[in-house]
């Protein structure tokens, strides 16, 4: 029988660490809706959205090697936030490949592309979740070092 002794006990999730998780696992969900939505269906779902013939013409030519840093953004935040609420030390991991993809499709939106004009008003959207991806890549070592991730 294999028996941890109460100073080597994992510690309880803090409530911070249970708002953030649940918060982007629930937005993690919306952005892997609409990334399947973009690659399955293109131009009608974007249409659909309520975008004009500049955006869909923008969001329809995105570089491969974009849309792999938009998909590690994605499914490495998703993953993240829901090993961070399973208590795993691998969401560190999944939100370093968050932040990695983020500043990927950053560079791509805000440097090569006429991006921040295709995005409007969410054209800061981007600038936010790599910034919440940093930050959750902090706090993931701070969880790990206190033993709350396992």
């Amino acid at each position: 029988m294999n028996r941890t002794s109460p100073t080597h006990a994992p510690s309880k999730l803090p409530v911070l660490a249970w708002i953030a998780g649940t918060l982007l696992f629930l937005f993690g969900l919306l952005a892997a809706f609409d990334y399947v939505m973009s690659l399955s269906s293109g131009e009608p779902y974007y249409r659909a959205s309520g975008m004009n013939d500049f955006q869909v013409a923008y969001y329809t030519s995105v570089p491969l090697w974009a849309t792999v840093g938009w998909t590690l953004s994605v499914w490495g935040g998703l993953i993240g936030a829901g090993l961070l609420l399973l208590r795993r030390a691998p969401a560190r991991t999944f939100f370093l490949l968050s932040l990695l993809g983020n500043l990927i499709y950053d560079l791509y939106i805000y440097a090569l592309s006429p991006g921040r004009e295709a995005m409007g008003g969410l054209w800061w959207m981007p600038i936010l979740m790599t910034v919440i991806s940093a930050a959750m890549v902090w706090y993931t070592d701070r969880l790990r070092a206190r033993r709350v991730l396992t």
